[in-house]
This record gives structure tokens, C-alpha cells and sequence, in this order.
């Protein structure tokens, strides 16, 4: 029993690992306060994407070029276009995907501020 649970923990936190893989991590350039990373998202296919912060830092990210996509911040906020909050020290998931159902792809431009 105890080894059918570990197994179960172990397979759960490889798909965890996956699942980050997948996502593709915003970098600022060097000396920049903010980035933009760009995409189409479809139907039942949202993309993900990373970033790491500071505790005490104001993070604020913004969508834009479709008004049939929003933003998740895992943890923190859902379905936003423009949202801005305090960082705790540590990393955090941004899934962009369309708001409803669409039968073509939604193109977006995602921006990351970090002050």
C-alpha cells in the first residue's frame, strides 16, 4: 500500500515537471524592467509561460491584441487582461488562453513589468 502511494506521488510530481517544461520562461533583456513574449492560442490549447520574482516586488502583466483572450496567474488571479500584484520570492505560471470558444486561433502579445 505504501509503495502504490509513493508511486502515485512520484508519477504526480513527474507530470508536474512535464507540465513546466512545456512552458516557455519570459526574460527581460538585460537592464529592461519589462518584457513581451508573443502567440496564437486555439480552442482547448493555451499556452503557458514562467517567471521568477523577488519578495516585495510589484509584478504587473498585460495582454493584448485579442479581446477573446485572458490571462491566469496560478495562485493569484484569473481571467485578466491587466492585473498588477505584489511578488512573494519564488516562481509563477502564466496561462494565456481564449475567454470563448472560438473556431480560429487568437493572436496575443503578453508584457511582464517587474519593479
Amino acid at each position: 500500500m505504501i509503495r502504490t502511494i509513493v508511486l502515485a506521488a512520484c508519477l504526480a510530481l513527474s507530470a508536474g515537471v512535464v507540465a513546466a517544461q512545456s512552458c516557455s520562461e519570459i526574460r527581460f533583456a538585460r537592464g529592461a524592467v519589462s518584457g513581451d513574449v508573443s502567440g496564437r492560442v486555439g480552442e482547448g490549447a493555451p499556452m503557458c509561460f514562467t517567471f521568477g520574482a523577488g519578495a516585495g516586488q510589484t509584478a504587473r502583466v498585460q495582454l493584448f491584441g485579442s479581446d477573446n483572450t485572458c490571462f491566469n496567474v496560478a495562485g493569484v488571479i484569473d481571467c485578466q487582461d491587466d492585473y498588477s500584484f505584489r511578488t512573494r520570492a519564488g516562481g509563477y505560471r502564466i496561462d494565456v488562453h481564449q475567454l470563448f470558444r472560438s473556431p480560429g486561433a487568437e493572436q496575443f502579445t503578453l508584457r511582464l513589468t517587474i519593479r
